[in-house]
């Protein structure tokens, strides 16, 4: 058994590591996702959109416990993920950290098996000369009927789908002295001289909707700002038709024994979110 001395050492050897994250009326994933990230040995900036439900009042709590600030993004009226990752990279550029990882609320970011932490994982990459790692989107939904509306969702869920349109998906870890930037991808992919993809892929539960009414409230009637319009972004959302945000059976369906199981089937990827199937 490791004593505290041991404990504390081997915490700082390794990389120090900062999770930014943007949210809006997220106040049912946000405290799941805060625990969870400072539970990985991350520390966390949050930027509030200008909720109105109560998140930024959980938020506090958690300040002072590896919760460092809680930023202010005013709200136009329109979802705007243009002006969500300046703001994101606004910090990354103010930061002293040695890796940077941006994460969403209704996501649970989770390192290869092989270590017990995302910090751990981190820092095997930061030791052999990596500087970008990649996560594989598993995205749980529930199915015809079910409703997980509640914050206790993620030890009930248990379908999913490995939605991969393309690899690597989702770059979300780098070191920040690489001077990446995700501005330019809607927060999928890097761009910069300094990118060195990790051997190992993570992976990255997206909780896209909880329920057929979140669904609906999520997507539904959701306004995109003109700017990301213009970049070609948020296409299958825009496209979303109201009587296909239901969760029918199908080939790209996975069941997890345990909701909290972490090896997952990434065999048959889909390109297509469960809206587009037929």
């Amino acid at each position: 058994m490791k004593t505290v001395k041991e404990g504390i050492r081997n915490s700082l050897s390794l990389p120090s590591v900062l999770a930014v994250v943007c949210v809006r009326n997220e106040r049912v994933h946000l405290r799941r996702c805060l625990t969870d990230l400072l539970a990985q040995g991350l520390d966390v900036h949050l930027i509030d959109h200008g909720s109105t439900d109560g998140t930024v009042e959980i938020a506090q709590e958690f300040l002072g416990q590896g919760l460092l600030h809680i930023d202010h993004l005013p709200w136009r009226g329109v979802f705007s993920l243009s002006e969500q990752l300046q703001a994101k990279q606004t910090v990354v550029r103010q930061a002293t950290h040695d890796w940077i990882v941006h994460a969403d609320a209704d996501e649970w970011l989770r390192p290869a098996p092989e270590f017990a932490t995302l910090r751990e994982g981190v820092g095997a990459a930061d030791r052999a000369g990596y500087t970008v790692i990649n996560f594989h989107e598993l995205v749980f939904v529930p199915l015809l009927g079910e409703d997980f509306y509640a914050e206790d969702y993620a030890a009930r869920m248990r379908h999913y789908y490995f939605f991969q349109p393309s690899y690597p998906r989702l770059q979300r870890a780098w070191k920040r002295t690489a001077h990446l930037d995700n501005t330019h991808s809607g927060g999928h992919s890097l761009a910069g001289g300094g990118a060195k993809l990790f051997s190992m892929d993570f992976f990255l539960r997206h909780y896209i909707v909880l329920s057929e009414a979140h669904a609906q409230q999520k997507y539904g009637s959701r306004c995109f700002a003109e700017e990301d319009i213009r970049k070609g972004w948020h296409g299958n959302r825009r496209r979303i038709q109201a009587e296909r945000l239901v969760v029918r059976p199908g080939s790209a369906m996975r069941e997890l024994a345990q909701p909290g199981d972490q090896v997952f089937d990434l065999s048959h990827p889909t390109k297509l979110h469960f809206w587009e199937w037929e």
